[in-house]
């Protein structure tokens, strides 16, 4: 969080990536630290055991929400 807020305040576009678990904790931190409005995309948590769990799975989502906030930018 800290890192995407530092790189917005130095005029870095920036997005930050977290788990839904994360998600209240992370909009609330970058409101507390006066950037409500910082980009996040947020993906659920994959559960089970490692060996069991589908990555490619969580990547599609986050590519999804990246690829949905590059088209919104460019209309």
């Amino acid at each position: 969080m800290r890192d995407g807020i530092n790189l917005e305040r130095a005029g870095v576009p920036a997005i930050v990536i977290s788990h839904d678990v994360f998600e209240k904790a992370a909009r609330a931190q970058s409101s507390a630290l006066g950037l409500a409005d910082l980009r996040l995309i947020i993906y659920k948590q994959p559960k089970g055991r490692v060996e069991e769990v589908e990555g490619a799975d969580a990547a599609r989502q986050v590519v999804d929400q990246l690829l949905g906030m590059v088209e919104d930018s460019s209309s």
